[in-house]
């Protein structure tokens, strides 16, 4: 059981109990005991949008109601978050007909004369990520387990401490100073460990605590457990926020990452409560308080990676603004990828200057100097919600998006500990894509192509898109109510995109792929496709296909050279990708000025390209 040691007012400690609770002991019930727990109103604010998602019960079971959103408010010159989210309310009281206010403005929420919603279940991922030094014993041991608890939440890691720290005490304390840090995470010996080494270093994190001006640093101290008493007398101190999880790191080869989770989300929250934007309110109507966005995609992924089916398990990548989140489940093993330095808003110069220019430019038709991809990238930094203007702008978008999805998920696979070679993705065949340069674009090919080209998966690939924002609601009333999700999960909230079929190898110059698709009425349609082309061939979402491939010299699939399959409609049905693995894009702008423009016409169904 995870404990809060400070010195708050009663009313405090029983808020955050109560949170801590209802995260912890979210389990679905059993089906003959289920009654479903009314309307749960789902708010998800980000840097440039806020949305708002309204689940209710129809026939039993949860389902989709209504969704809407406003732009977020919580820069200025508004400042305060609660006006983004009244704005998008009223859209979903419009659409829906309910009141979530009463004649005073203030909420409904919860009041049983109204009902709009029966509770409010709020994530957040917009704003500046909290500063955190992390403190451990080895760096390959109990500081990489605090790295991985970190990455459920939007933390920037602004210094570390351990015992192989050439720096003196004197210069440790002044770096934790120098960083001012929101949050002062102490990890480090497995239970029933040596004691001595954690505490030399929690004397150097409690002097910095006390000599920290204004705010004072909370600490969260998730080590060896024989310590707690310690800690707690040592740091009782009267205005250092002290909170103490189980360790996370209990036995040298085992890892308990939950419970500390669970508390990097309410600290989360605080944190959000205590900046600009106003969320108090927000973390007062929540049960659960604001909870990260990146903890919810973490419990969708998690559920999905736990369903039967093919391949690894389960890929999710979230283009934001600000962030680019992957949230991978392979092997039953969850992994969540936080990237703050990536984005297509206010990270966008940042982001740039992560992947490198040369990288964006070879996925452009035109050429454009350093200096214009720059000033795309100054422009969605200062105007985040802006959209592109010209078809030159729009390729630049997308240029940018392939290169942040490619570097993100390369940090991601850093955990995985799966074999394959750099660039290429591994056998996981059911990849999510979310974010509005993903979920919200022109056609739903070009989706399928920017994910294809970024991740460039071998094999059979399902690709699903999340036009709705449902995963970050979904994953917080889990906690409310597990089986809403799954049930508006099962009742299609996801949008089924594609079937990718991308042979590796390298495929030579004449005919890389003939294939033939049997719908169910019987019709058939057969192609030839080139090598370095792609064919889309529609398949509607609801229709199923008996799909027969035969492939040309120097290409396979999982080591065949001749594979047929059973495959379902979606809304960009089957794109057969014949350009190899891995890709390999023309060098001369020339060529390319020729290449990629034939991609996005061929993904879109005008032939092959």
């Amino acid at each position: 059981m995870t404990t809060r040691e400070m010195d708050a007012p009663r009313g405090k400690q029983a808020q955050r109990q109560g949170q801590r609770q209802a995260r912890a002991q979210g389990r679905p019930a059993p089906m003959a005991d289920y009654v479903p727990s009314g309307p749960i109103l789902a708010t998800d604010i980000g840097s440039v949008h806020t949305r708002a998602v309204l689940l209710d019960v129809v026939d039993g079971k949860y389902r989709l109601i209504s969704r809407a959103q406003a732009l977020s408010t919580e820069a200025p010159p508004v400042g305060d978050v609660t006006v983004g989210l009244r704005r998008a309310l009223h859209q979903l009281g419009a659409q829906t007909g309910r009141e979530f206010f009463d004649y005073g403005g203030g909420y409904l929420i919860g009041e049983m004369r109204n009902r709009a919603a029966e509770r409010l279940v709020a994530t957040a991922s917009g704003g500046a990520p909290m500063k955190v030094v992390l403190v451990g014993l080895m760096g390959d041991v109990s500081i990489r387990s605090g790295q991985r608890a970190l990455a459920s939440t939007y933390a920037q890691l602004v210094d570390t401490l351990s015992l192989v720290d050439v720096r003196t005490k004197d210069e440790q304390l002044n770096a934790i100073l120098r960083g001012e840090p929101d949050l002062i995470f102490v990890v480090g010996g497995t239970d029933g460990g040596a004691t001595q080494p954690m505490l030399d270093l929690l004397r150097t994190v409690h002097l910095a605590a006390l000599l920290a001006t204004g705010r004072k640093p909370a600490v969260l101290y998730s080590g060896n457990q024989e310590l707690v008493p310690t800690v707690r007398e040592m740091f009782s101190d009267e205005g250092i926020p002290l909170y103490i999880t189980q360790n996370v790191r209990p036995m040298l080869l085992g890892e308990a990452l939950d419970p500390v989770q669970i508390e990097l989300g309410l600290l989360y929250g605080d944190y959000r409560s205590a900046g600009r934007g106003d969320f108090r309110e927000i973390q007062r109507l929540s049960k659960m308080g604001v909870m990260p966005t990146a903890q919810s995609f973490g419990n969708i992924v998690h559920y999905l990676g736990e369903l039967p089916g093919p391949g690894l398990g389960v890929l999710c990548i979230d283009v934001g603004a600000s962030t680019v989140t992957v949230t991978a489940s392979v092997r039953h093993n969850l992994h969540v990828t936080i990237r703050p330095d990536l984005g297509l808003g206010s990270s966008a110069v940042a982001g740039v200057q992560a992947v490198g220019v040369e990288a964006i430019q070879r996925w452009l038709s035109f050429k454009a100097s350093e200096n214009e991809i720059y000033d795309y990238a100054w422009n969605k930094t200062l105007r985040p919600s802006g959209i592109p203007q010209t078809p030159r702008d729009l390729e630049l978008e997308y240029a940018i998006a392939r290169e942040l999805i490619r570097s993100a998920v390369a940090t991601s696979r850093l955990g995985w500990n799966l074999p394959g070679r750099p660039g290429l993705l591994p056998n996981i065949q059911r990849i999510i894509g979310a974010g509005s340069v993903l979920a919200e674009l022109i056609n739903p090919g070009i989706s399928a192509l920017l994910m294809l080209d970024a991740l460039q998966p071998v094999g059979v690939t399902e690709f699903k898109l999340d036009p709705y924002g449902l995963i970050p609601a979904l994953g917080t009333a889990a906690y409310a109510d597990p089986l809403a999700a799954v049930q508006v999960l099962e009742s299609g909230g996801l949008t089924d995109l594609a079937t990718t079929i991308s042979p590796s190898g390298r495929p030579g110059s004449g005919i890389a792929m003939r294939v033939s698709v049997k719908y169910g009425s019987g019709r058939v349609i057969e192609a030839e496709i080139p090598g370095g082309t792609l064919r889309a061939v529609p398949l509607a979402a609801g229709q199923k296909a008996q799909v027969t491939i035969r492939l040309g010299r120097g290409l396979s699939l999982n080591g065949r050279r001749r594979v047929a399959l059973n495959v379902s409609g979606s809304a960009a049905g089957l794109i057969f990708d014949a350009r190899g693995r891995p890709l390999e894009l023309p060098r001369e702008p020339e060529k390319r000025a020729a290449r990629l423009p034939a991609w996005y016409a061929a993904v879109q169904g005008r032939g092959e390209g």
